[in-house]
């Protein structure tokens, strides 16, 4: 492959531009080392730290920082016989790639720029050979990063399960887990399997599943609590959910499990989760974010209550709810959260978006590395 070398940036920073857009005159190679946007015909697709992707001659290049200045590594080439080279190892042009291994596309491309730099005999056949290696263990490394990645990942993979089981009613997503990993989606949810034999996804429904039935199999509460605080979007998607692996509805597994054991009442002295989901029209889990709480697991009851849809809530700081009159209360219940405290009965008043004043008793207790808040109201609720 008898390649002519166009131009090397170590970091395309040096263009002084958040935006590259132009249509490529040779091979341009990319390897990112800041997060970006780039527009391609299949859509626009983000890109992190590591990712590479190589333009074909008369490509459009449209690519966008994601905030922060663009960094990333620039080759531009021009080949007479590239594409005989892409097509007989199956690379794509247009198409981002995702090594885990990055240290060797490091290494190659250290390289390519000395050699552009110093420009000795016969650099261009040097370069051509740099080149054909760069392509070549890009695409060798993509298919194999998955049984590369494990020992590197395995541990980690297993805190981060650790994490998702204890903290079970936080809204996970495939995309957020995958982000704490630094790994795309798709190759997340892979090593994922193969270590663990599940699906992230199939995991974390089994762990709210067998949470659902401890609380089933102890008391009376309301199915829709129970669906709340084990972290489900829905009483439907919790009643689907439950029946396909158990094999009865939730009702009929509590029906069934409080039968056997006798129906025992509930101490109102213990301050217990389920003796709390009892008493409490509403409830959830709370996060703590630069030192303010802010609402989890709202049910569509709670949004209605306050007038507010359930994203707005579940953005929205506990302290923006709370009346003038009850602002030093609150505060005090809140510094007490964050401190790692149970708070209790606390009396308050809200503000609903319609300007309506809402007394209310509230709670919070705190459960391994979740904390779930209870709120009792005053007013009669309409379903």
């Amino acid at each position: 492959m008898k390649v002519r070398i166009k131009n090397v940036l170590s970091n395309a920073g040096e263009l002084n531009s958040k935006l590259i857009q132009h249509i490529s005159s040779g091979y341009e190679f990319y390897l990112f080392q800041s997060d970006a946007i780039i527009n391609l015909s299949s859509g626009i697709s983000e890109v992190k730290y590591g990712d590479c992707i190589l333009f074909g001659e008369n490509d459009p290049v449209d690519i966008k920082a994601s905030g922060e200045p663009l960094e990333c590594c620039l080759i531009s080439f021009k080949c007479a016989d590239c594409k005989k080279l892409l097509s007989e190892i199956d690379f794509e042009v247009s198409k981002i790639y995702r090594p885990v291994q990055t240290y060797f596309v490091d290494s190659i491309i250290d390289k390519i720029t000395k050699e552009y730099n110093a420009k000795d005999l016969h650099f261009d056949k040097v370069f051509s050979i740099h080149i054909q290696e760069l392509l070549l263990k890009i695409s060798r490394f993509v298919r194999q990063d998955f049984v590369l990645s494990l020992p590197d990942h395995a541990q980690k993979l297993r805190e981060l399960r650790t994490e998702v089981h204890e903290n079970f009613p936080k809204r996970w997503t495939i995309e957020n887990m995958s982000q704490i990993m630094g790994l795309s989606a798709s190759r997340f949810a892979s090593l994922y399997k193969q270590i663990f034999n599940i699906s992230p996804t199939e995991d974390l429904i089994r762990t709210r599943i067998d949470q659902s039935k401890k609380m089933l199999s102890t008391t009376k509460v309301s199915i829709k609590k129970v669906s709340a605080a084990c972290g489900f979007e829905s009483v439907h998607y919790f009643h689907r959910a439950f029946k396909k692996r158990i094999g009865i509805t939730p009702k009929h597994f509590q029906n069934k499990m409080l039968t056997n054991q006798g129906s025992v009442p509930v101490n109102q002295n213990d301050q217990s989760l389920d003796s709390m989901s009892l008493t409490s029209d509403f409830s959830g889990t709370l996060e703590i974010i630069n030192g303010e709480i802010v609402f989890h697991g709202n049910d569509s009851n709670w949004s209605k209550f306050l007038g507010y849809s359930t994203d707005h809530l579940n953005d929205k700081p506990f302290m923006n709810l709370i009346s003038d009159d009850d602002l030093d209360k609150a505060k005090g219940a809140v510094n007490s959260i964050v401190n790692g405290k149970n708070v209790f009965n606390v009396n308050l008043s809200l503000v609903a978006k319609n300007g309506d004043i809402l007394p209310i008793n509230f709670s919070a207790i705190s459960k391994g590395n979740s904390i779930f808040w209870f709120i009792k109201s005053e007013l009669v609720i309409i379903s």
